[in-house]
């Protein structure tokens, strides 16, 4: 009886055991999760976009003097559509633009983002297809540099990035596989991007 209250208590030891060690593995593993990567700005090509003048414009952070960056989504179709336009920033999670306005007739919504940060750019149709994109810091403090999102009439949307590089040399990591590089100050850098239909979340 005595061996057998021995072994019954050793039993319980190692299941305390399995289980705690469990605990702290898997509370372990959540701390040391892999952050967010920032999206590419530019895998494909953008060589038509004829925006024109914004029917609304929209900003993010507190105006500073050139010190932004400018996000034009196009409505490149002889028809009105709703498109879902969302702006997250990528440590924090905020989100501070999420709309879904009407756009008009070949008409364009600017974004101008003042507060230095990795953003994820979501560009959503109706068609159920949509586009990610990155926005990095050093875009946001660059002199002058735009993201254009064009939205063809099949649905599909290209992208790409224009940038002088003036600002720009304290540069957020390049994420793997981005076509965007930094030019001299006073020339032009051009980054095009065609998106594969992604998942909106």
């Amino acid at each position: 009886m005595r061996r057998r209250r021995l072994l019954s208590s050793a039993t319980a030891l190692v299941v305390g055991c399995l289980s705690g060690c469990l605990s702290l593995s898997s509370g372990g593993s959540r701390a040391s999760q892999t952050p967010e990567p920032l999206p590419t700005t530019g895998d494909g090509s953008l060589t038509d976009f004829d925006a024109g003048e914004p029917f609304e414009r929209r900003r993010v952070g507190e105006a500073a003097a050139e010190m932004h960056h400018r996000a034009v989504v196009w409505n490149d179709d002889a028809d009105r559509r709703s498109i879902r336009v969302r702006l997250r920033e990528l440590e924090s999670d905020e989100t501070p633009l999420d709309l879904t306005p009407t756009f008009p007739a070949y008409g364009s919504l600017q974004i101008d983002v003042f507060r230095p940060a990795d953003y994820v750019l979501d560009v959503s149709p109706p068609s159920e297809s949509s586009r990610r994109l990155g926005i990095r810091r050093d875009f946001v403090d660059c002199n002058d540099s735009a993201t254009h999102v064009a939205v063809r009439p099949d649905g599909s949307v290209r992208a790409r990035v224009i940038s002088t590089v003036r600002a720009c040399e304290a540069a957020s990591p390049t994420p793997e596989g981005d076509s965007t590089a930094a030019t001299p100050a006073g020339t032009s850098a051009s980054s095009t991007a065609q998106a594969t239909d992604e998942p909106s979340e």
